[in-house]
């Protein structure tokens, strides 16, 4: 995320950027669980849409936002802890086992570095928590960039920002790689196969 020139939800949503964010929400609060917990979404985005749609629905929960920016507006909401970071690098602001939930909605593709990011979940996740991920499978590739590149209908520097498409199996090395157990790796399709949604548990 080194060369992106700004977190996303800086511009303006397209209608489809809105009904993919739909899906993709979802997928992942479905599989949130409904105890109290300490939540990050890396990659939060500048506004934070998810995690404060999330807080609000649940307000047993404390939210951490992780990017590279955000709308200053934020910084006066107490419910939400603002960290700033590159998730190609360590992520210096949060604790080892200091996070119960973590969540991260299409951003592994935009990574250089997915296996550092990977690490670092496994570091900052505590025992028992687990990480809910999506991100863009390879047979969705020729429809996103012609919806970018031809229909012009979703952000063209979104797409060609995306550094791989990650298949189930490819999810499952990198999480590996990282020190978590293949038993504890769920990788599933959605969205006609075209996105993946991962559920990682932190042994």
């Amino acid at each position: 995320m080194v060369d992106r020139l700004h977190a996303f939800g800086k511009e303006q949503y397209s209608t489809l950027d809105n009904v993919i964010f739909s899906r993709r929400k979802r997928q992942v609060t479905k599989r949130l669980p409904s105890s109290s917990a300490v939540i990050a979404d890396f990659g939060s985005g500048y506004d934070c849409r998810l995690l404060l749609q999330i807080l609000k629905e649940r307000p047993q929960m404390s939210g951490i936002a992780v990017d590279t920016e955000f709308h200053s507006e934020l910084k006066n909401n107490t419910k939400l802890e603002l960290v700033t970071a590159n998730l190609n690098e360590p992520i210096v602001g949060l604790a080892n086992a200091s996070i119960d939930i973590a969540l991260s909605l299409a951003v592994l593709e935009h990574l250089d570095k997915p296996d550092v990011f990977a690490s670092e979940m496994f570091r900052i996740l505590r025992p028992g928590g687990i990480l809910l991920l999506t991100t863009p499978g390879p047979t969705s590739r020729p429809l996103l960039e012609f919806l970018a590149y031809k229909l012009k209908v979703i952000d063209e520097h979104e797409i060609r920002d995306h550094k791989q498409y990650f298949s189930s199996k490819d999810l499952e090395e990198t999480f590996l790689r990282a020190g978590f157990l293949i038993e504890n790796i769920e990788a599933k399709t959605f969205i006609f196969g075209m996105n993946n949604i991962l559920q990682v548990t932190r042994h």
